[in-house]
């Protein structure tokens, strides 16, 4: 008979470390994993990062991370930002809690104290108050209509006079059919087109532009109130996030 004794139970996704997970499929029970491309985790919390500092993100901004998930932009916001100023909206306490414990570590929330939320209504209001700046990474990239409406009109809500909302989603050119889809469609993805974007912050007071800041399969857009101004094109043009020698990011890069 085979001995049973030695046999080692197979290591499951969520128990694998951040250099294993890479090996991971996007959508995968890892903190790293489930958010996307686990190879791409890094870079994106770093860019995003980047860009809202790029953006005028100074350590003393309130900052509201809707679908903060594994903290992927967290890890590096919360010890940049003074303490009480990092707030996150996720429905999936575990990725929080297992980007805590691998990641920042108990020390770090002790110190930072960043407040979370675990809801899926996208309720900007949960935590009392208003944001200076509003971070929305892949969320209306898996929203129908209905909640791209509803999110844009939340974080308009909660978005303090002078503030900035900065949320990426997957372009489609105007000329095609707008979508009719309705609720959450993750892992699959609904497309807005520049136009259809701009009318959806226009219903809730916003005026909105897309900014050339490279991202590997999406576009970013930075939205404000009606009243306050976007940068001029002279401005925006310094928003490239180019990414130096890492053939990975290559298309970041204008060919010369």
């Amino acid at each position: 008979m085979p001995d049973t004794n030695n046999v080692t139970a197979p290591r499951l996704p969520r128990d694998m470390s951040a250099e294993e997970s890479r090996a991971l499929q996007p959508g995968d029970l890892h903190y790293r994993a489930y958010v996307g491309p686990p190879d791409r985790f890094d870079f994106m919390g770093a860019t995003q990062f980047a860009l809202l500092f790029a953006l005028g993100l100074r350590e003393d901004a309130r900052l509201l991370d809707v679908g903060c998930g594994s903290l992927r932009a967290g890890r590096l916001l919360i010890p940049y930002l003074l303490p009480n100023r990092y707030f996150g909206i996720d429905p999936n306490a575990w990725l929080i809690d297992d980007a805590i414990e691998r990641e920042l570590g108990r020390d770090a929330v002790a110190i930072k104290q960043p407040r979370f939320a675990y809801h899926r209504d996208f309720a900007c209001d949960v935590f009392g108050t208003q944001f200076d700046f509003i971070v929305a990474q892949s969320m209306l990239t898996h929203c129908g209509i209905d909640l791209a409406t509803r999110l844009l009109s939340e974080m308009a809500k909660s978005l303090a006079p002078g503030g900035k909302i900065v949320f990426s989603i997957l372009r489609q050119d105007d000329s095609a059919e707008r979508t009719e889809r309705c609720g959450w469609v993750y892992p699959d993805c609904v497309l807005y087109s520049d136009a259809h974007i701009a009318d959806l912050c226009a219903a809730q007071g916003l005026h909105c532009r897309r900014l050339a800041w490279f991202h590997p399969g999406a576009s970013w857009y930075l939205a404000r109130h009606a009243g306050d101004p976007l940068p001029p094109e002279a401005e925006l043009a310094l928003l490239t996030g180019a990414v130096l020698f890492d053939p990975q990011f290559a298309a970041s890069r204008p060919v010369t």
